[in-house]
């Protein structure tokens, strides 16, 4: 069985901030795939893993759009865990030279107005940096 959850979510849109709505479909097979729509419209669609990597991949199609949310945050990053047993809807709020811990988890898709309009792959750079301070701190 399929498994649909529908969530809302703020975004910034031609300068406006609205209100799109997150579709993530879980197959049996536990493979993920995100759709967004707004205006009833569906503006894109991904396929992967976790629901970390599909939201990456949604930002990647859709440039123009800023997303309101943890997810999009240049700190916000989920472990191994989190991508394998929570399909990556969770993920830990971090800050150079200091572990994830229980309170840093946050849920990606949960509101967050700042240090969000920054690309994937500046997250990704952001996560090396904060994997790095920890050999700088030993």
């Amino acid at each position: 069985m399929t498994d649909v959850y529908k969530r809302k979510v703020k975004i910034i849109i031609n300068g406006k901030m609205e209100e799109a709505e997150l579709h993530l479909i879980t197959s049996p097979g536990r493979h993920c795939c995100l759709k967004i729509f707004h205006n009833n419209n569906q503006l894109a669609e991904s396929n992967d893993t976790d629901y970390f990597s599909c939201f990456a991949e949604l930002r990647n199609q859709l440039k123009d759009i800023i997303f309101l949310c943890k997810g999009a945050k240049i700190n916000v990053f989920p472990s191994a865990m989190q991508r394998d047993m929570g399909l990556g809807r969770v993920a830990y709020e971090t800050t150079l030279g200091q572990r994830g811990l229980p309170e840093n988890q946050v849920h990606i898709f949960d509101f967050e107005d700042k240090d969000v309009d920054v690309s994937p792959e500046e997250q990704e750079k952001f996560h090396y940096e904060w994997f790095e301070s920890f050999r700088q701190n030993n």
